[in-house]
């Protein structure tokens, strides 16, 4: 093991390349290509390609001095370890050459790293690379050193991307506004703050639009999306709940849970009513259901047009419109990936604590407090899993989706029950089918605990993975 010594630059761009070049210096060029298997504060596992050449480097330490040792390696471990890699590649293109005798290069970074173009200088001695002077031609076109500052290590470039990378807000938040179902990519590195300002506001965008459509219309998908997208703004509020200040990020959800809740019987016999369609001698059921569907659309109706809401949908739109100090919370300058990261991983603790206290014995309502847990992980992959380049991560969001369906079917047959109870007592309801009808839920209500106690234990083991390799992402 031997220490590197190195100081580091961020150059205006390949002009200095040109510069080296008519100062007749020497330039060894090769195209990189690496990758990491272990990332810590201190610590990381590098596998490079270069030419022909593969190594395998460790690196310990910070800053401008660190131990490294660094060995060849085979084909074979090389692929390997590729499979076992994480973060993202890194590719650039090195110009090898020497200042004043000293080993240097320039790097050229390429895909997600386009734009970014260093300078790297090898020292003996820590007391050479504090007096080093750069030479001009090459002082001309530094913008800053960058030796001290961990987010240009290339294993940090390698998980977050570029730094300090700049984002129009508001530019972004024009084109939802005409474009509400373009996808949303983050850059690694963007603000926190920025990111949720635009999915917020185009979740609110998808609110309007639902919103109008349900008042024109009645349509029952409309009034899905509508609780669906309020759940969602919910979650996340939730979930990323230092990048606003929290009196506010408060306020908002609490009128925005108001609002779902107020949908929740017109959704229930709605999603009641398909399946009584598919049933015999469930005609007396389903007329009363319609009566009570009927009412509940003119109430939601008003409701959703009512001056009251429509301020609370204004006063949100305003907030995620203005770039104001007033709305920051403590996290809102923190790259979104790390806060993401950070969030996805305390989600999935969250979960797995819910799913070891289910079993045979537990009642529904553990089972519900569970579907909510996944639902609000299921909200955090759909809309941010793009971030992070873990294998394992697609897997699990399709696991999650699959599950959390058979949780809310299970919520569903619940609910069901309890609108036959209330239709026996309360209304002149045809008391056979209604006993058939309950008959069938509830065997219904244990084949699928069943289901979901069968996927228990393994799902766990995805959960644990998928949380290991987060915890690289915020150390």
């Amino acid at each position: 093991m031997v220490l590197e010594i190195e100081r580091k630059f961020v150059l205006d761009g390949i002009l200095a390349i040109d510069a080296l070049k008519r100062d007749g210096i020497l330039l060894a060029s090769k195209s990189v290509m690496q990758f990491y298997t272990k990332i810590t504060p201190l610590e990381e596992i590098r596998f490079r390609k270069s030419e022909n050449n593969l190594t395998m480097t460790k690196k310990i330490g910070k800053g401008m001095v660190r131990q490294e040792f660094e060995e060849i390696c085979d084909e074979k471990s090389y692929k390997k370890a590729f499979k076992n890699s994480i973060a993202m590649p890194i590719e650039k293109d090195r110009f090898e050459f020497k200042i004043n005798n000293l080993p240097a290069n320039i790097d050229i970074y390429k895909g997600v790293l386009e734009g970014l173009v260093t300078l790297e200088i090898e020292f003996l001695k820590v007391e050479d690379a504090n007096n080093f002077i750069m030479p001009d031609f090459l002082a001309n076109h530094i913008i800053s050193e960058i030796t001290e500052d961990e987010r240009y290590k290339n294993k940090n470039l390698a998980l977050f991307g570029i730094p300090d990378m700049k984002f129009d807000v508001k530019k972004a938040l024009e084109i939802l506004d005409t474009n509400k179902d373009i996808k949303l990519s983050f850059p690694s590195s963007m603000r926190s703050i920025d990111a949720a300002r635009v999915l917020f506001f185009q979740i609110y965008k998808f609110i309007e639009f639902y919103k109008d459509e349900y008042i024109k219309t009645s349509d029952e998908e409309a009034l899905h999306q509508i609780r669906v997208n309020l759940r969602k703004t919910r979650s996340l509020l939730r979930l990323l709940n230092k990048i606003f200040d929290e009196k506010l990020t408060v306020h908002f959800s609490k009128n925005f849970k108001i609002l779902a809740n107020s949908t929740n019987i017109k959704r229930d016999i709605d999603v009641f009513l398909e399946f009584l369609n598919k049933q015999k001698k469930a005609k007396s059921i389903i007329q009363i259901l319609e009566i009570i569907k009927n009412s509940q659309n003119d109430e939601i109706k008003a409701m959703l047009s009512s001056p009251q809401r429509s301020e609370i949908f204004r006063d949100w739109e305003i907030f995620l419109r203005e770039d104001s100090d007033f709305y920051k919370g403590e996290d809102y300058d923190k790259p979104i990936k790390k806060i993401v990261a950070k969030a996805i991983r305390a989600q999935i603790l969250r979960l797995k604590k819910g799913l070891l206290l289910l079993n045979s014995e537990r009642e529904n309502a553990i089972f519900h407090e569970t579907r909510i847990e996944f639902k609000r992980l299921r909200y955090l992959f759909e809309n941010f899993i793009d971030l992070f380049a873990i294998r394992s991560l697609e897997k699990c969001k399709n696991r999650v989706k699959d599950i959390q369906e058979l949780f809310g079917e299970l919520q569903d047959r619940d609910i069901w029950l309890l609108i036959l109870d209330d239709i026996e007592t309360k209304q002149d309801g045809d008391d056979q089918a209604i006993a058939k009808l309950k008959s069938k839920i509830y065997k219904q209500i244990f084949q699928i605990r069943d289901e979901i106690l069968d996927k228990k234990t393994k799902f766990i083991k995805i959960l644990s993975k998928v949380s290991k390799n987060l915890k690289i992402y915020y150390n």
